[in-house]
Parts: structure tokens; sequence; C-alpha cells
């Protein structure tokens, strides 16, 4: 990890997150490239150069902690299972297509150590717990953050991990900076219309990092990378890290902005 001020280590989540002029984020692994939230969508985002690969989590009713945006799957063949009161098994009956089934988190893990970092979307805040403890079995605190709608499920992020970094992800004006600031997250999610440069400059100055979602078009790109963002989260990071290149290729005529320490 990167040393910051005073002596401090940098989570590398944070300093993928510094990198000009944005860091790109795989939404639901690449739901625009392969079936969302699976171990293709997830080799995709690898494979195209994003940075950081976002996943829904739930729990199943053994316990276990799969990935899954909505309580409940609909296979390809149109089949419907309720993840939250279903085992691991047959969560795993279950093909999103191309053979691809819902992944735990530790296959997560396992397939993005080393190649990729997480966001861990928290959907039910009493699943927090649990997906620390597998963070924490799996060596991995040092691979995710976690982020979520929910202010009681940060809240009990920092009591339980403070080393793991939080954000906060919002949609309605006039947004949830401030808020962030006390949840003590260090990173504000807003849905792109409201990444506005002084909603990221204030955040900026508050030591945040700001993560834009789901950004899917190319002009949006760049108006965002005008702003000062730190991030997007789109469903075609190809896209996003193709653009972001060009960006690189004509650096050397202006900056792209402040980014907190």
């Amino acid at each position: 990890m990167a040393p910051e001020r005073g002596g401090w280590r940098l989570h590398p989540v944070l300093e993928a997150l510094g990198r000009r002029p944005f860091a790109v984020v795989g939404h639901r692994g690449a739901r625009g490239l392969a079936p969302e939230n699976t171990l293709a969508a997830l080799r995709k985002a690898i494979d195209v150069g994003a940075d950081i690969a976002e996943f829904d989590i739930q729990v199943t009713s053994d316990g276990a902690v799969v990935a899954s945006h909505d309580p409940v799957l609909r296979g390809a063949d149109g089949r419907t299972v309720d993840v939250r009161s279903a085992s691991l098994a047959e969560v795993k009956s279950v093909d999103l297509g191309g053979g691809e089934t819902p992944p735990t988190l530790e296959e997560i893990i396992e397939e993005a150590r080393g190649r990729i970092l997480l966001f861990l979307e928290v959907k039910e805040p009493g699943d927090t717990g649990r997906i620390i403890e597998v963070l924490k079995r799996e060596n991995a605190v040092d691979m995710a953050a976690l982020i979520s709608f929910h202010d009681e499920a940060l809240h009990t992020a920092r009591q339980l991990e403070p080393g793991l970094p939080t954000g906060i992800i919002y949609f309605r004006p006039p947004g949830r900076i401030l808020d962030c600031r006390k949840l003590g997250c260090r990173i504000v999610l807003p849905r792109y219309p409201l990444a506005t440069a002084k909603a990221v400059s204030l955040a900026h100055r508050l030591g945040l990092r700001v993560v834009a979602w789901t950004v899917n078009e190319e002009h949006w790109v760049l108006e965002l990378a005008k702003r000062g963002v730190d991030g997007i989260a789109t469903d075609y990071p190809d896209m996003a890290v193709a653009a972001r290149r060009r960006l690189e290729e004509g650096s050397a005529k202006g900056g792209y902005g402040h980014r907190p320490p």
C-alpha cells in the first residue's frame, strides 16, 4: 500500500480512486458485456482494464454470501429463486446465461485477487457483519470497499472493521456529501447528474473520493472527467477505459483537477 501523509497507509481502493484522470468501475462486474454479477462479468472487467468491479451482495438462508442485485433471481429460462429464503445449492442451480451461476463472495475474491479491486454493495444492512466475516477470513479487507444506500450498513462496517473504506450511494438532490463525512465514509457515489463540478469540489475539500454511476455514454464520461470525479461506474468498462486512454494521451495539455490526499 502507498503511504499517506503522516506515515499512514492508504487503502488500495482509495489509492485506485486517486488514478488520473479517473478510475473505471465495472458496474455489476461488467453487465453490458456479460451476465451481471457473475464471474464472466468480473473477467470482462479485468480483461478490458477496469480498476474496480462492483457487485451487489445478498445472503442466502444458510448464510452463504452471494452476488445478486435483487432478492429474487431470474434465470435465463425464466425460473425464479428467492435468494434470501433459498439455500446456496438452490441459488447455484440458477443459470444466468451461458452457464453462469451466481458466484459466492469467496469465488469473487479468488478470481479478483491481484487482478482487480472490489466494491461490494450491501443490499440489506443486516448482512454487513456476515460480509465482513468473509472478507476477514479470506484476507481480503485490503481488496474491497463496502458501499450502500443504507446508513446503518455503513455505520456497522465502520464499527466492525474501521480500516475498510465505506461509501454512501445516492440518487436524489441535494446529495449526501456532508452525511458521508459524518458517517466516517471515504467515498460518495452520486448518480451521475448529481456529480456537478460544485459537488465534486466540496467532496474533495472534505477529503472524499467521488464515484459517479451509472455512466454508459462517452460524452458523459468526458464531461464527468472535466468535473474532476475520481471514478466512473459503467456497464461498459471497455468504453470508459478507451475514453480514459484518449484523455491520458492528451494529458500534457492540461490537468484533471484537484484530488484529495
